[in-house]
């Protein structure tokens, strides 16, 4: 999904073609796995102060379950 911005200012969420994820490197690193859980953290934050109508329970399900993942390794 692709957010865009109307003419009117209102964003809205538009189809996009799945990622391509079969150049990405199998050679992560922890420093790797920190910088993705710290950014995914920030957003969740930022998520959970501003709360949008759009994020729902499930979002916030999947955010802290990714997030509960990536501390483990």
């Amino acid at each position: 999904m692709l957010i865009v911005m109307g003419q009117t200012g209102n964003r809205t969420l538009q189809s996009k073609a799945e990622p391509d994820f079969s150049s990405v490197s199998d050679d992560e690193t922890p420093s790797d796995r920190k910088c993705l859980v710290d950014v995914l953290s920030e957003l969740r934050n930022l998520l959970e102060a501003y709360s949008p109508s759009w994020y729902t329970e499930e979002h916030h399900r999947r955010v802290e379950l990714a997030l509960h993942i990536g501390k483990k390794h």
